[in-house]
């Protein structure tokens, strides 16, 4: 009997060997199960962190290209109303009444002969009955414009452009950030 005691004893040390055994890899299967959860939440929370700072960003460039298109929609609207004005200006020019124009022209008449003397002068078709000339002036020709005078040396070294479109011109680059600003204020 001894022998049936013995393996008994074998069965007995083997089960407890085996419970062992088992108990042992569920503690290590616990343990790894507990480190990848907490690796699986880090690894989350680092996936949100960056799935936030991305949507962050993206909200950011959006915000950005809206504000600058909104930015290119104004200034294209104010180029256009500076235009407009500038046109308006030109168009108002262009109907002076002719007592207007002949007392503008014969300004600029006085103007040139003290600057030039003896010079050819050039205006738009129109305005050719409203010139007043010296005798030391000659009309030269017709030139393309709304309203105003081009005047030449006789020998056509120096030109004098007292054109409308001149003059609006030079008030205009000159006066800009004045005109735009009590346009846009």
């Amino acid at each position: 009997m001894s022998l049936n005691k013995v393996v008994e004893d074998i069965l007995r040390r083997g089960e407890e060997k085996k419970q062992e055994t088992i108990r042992l890899g569920e503690q290590e299967r616990d343990q790894q199960t507990l480190q990848a959860d907490k690796r699986i939440q880090e690894d989350r929370a680092k996936a949100e962190k960056k799935m936030e700072a991305s949507i962050a960003l993206m909200e950011q460039q959006e915000i950005s290209s809206v504000e600058l298109e909104s930015k290119k929609m104004l200034l294209a609207a104010q180029r256009q109303a500076m235009e407009e004005l500038r046109e308006q200006v030109l168009s108002e020019l262009a109907s002076y009444p002719s007592e207007k124009r002949k007392k503008l022209y014969a300004k600029l008449v006085a103007k040139a002969k003290k600057e030039l003397g003896n010079c050819n002068v050039y205006s738009n078709m129109e305005d050719k009955a409203l010139l007043q000339l010296p005798s030391s002036m000659s009309v030269a020709g017709e030139i393309e414009c709304v309203g105003g005078l081009v005047f030449e040396s006789k020998d056509k070294s120096v030109r004098l452009d007292y054109r409308f479109e001149s003059l609006l011109d030079d008030v205009w680059n000159e006066n800009m950030r004045e005109i735009f600003a009590r346009l846009f204020r």
